[in-house]
């Protein structure tokens, strides 16, 4: 459980969808989904050991709370930096809060 104060960012979060162009180029396109306050907290290094061994580097966990609809298919914005989500876990299964496991884009 994590309390209303570490949820201290204000992240936008937005869905990701796939267009081809005119020209047969496939693209990303964002979609803003929701602005919501979250913690967010890099990995140590035993944490990042253990994320790279089924996902890419997993550099940062996100936690806020409970919404239905976000998915791994999805990315955080935060002060001009970009976070991919790399899974999203339901805590406890409790429709309380989410911890989404994210990789930072650079």
């Amino acid at each position: 459980m994590i309390g209303a104060g570490r949820r201290s960012r204000r992240i936008t979060i937005q869905s990701l969808a796939k267009t081809t162009t005119d020209a047969g180029e496939v693209t990303e396109v964002a979609a803003t989904l929701a602005t919501v306050w979250a913690a967010i907290e890099p990995l140590n290094g035993s944490e990042q050991w253990l994320a790279k061994q089924s996902q890419a580097i997993t550099t940062h966990k996100i936690t806020m709370l409970y919404r239905d609809d976000v998915t791994s298919d999805m990315q955080a914005l935060y002060n001009g930096r970009t976070f991919r989500f790399e899974s999203v876990i339901n805590i406890d299964e409790a429709n309380r809060h989410l911890l989404i496991m994210a990789t930072e884009v650079l």
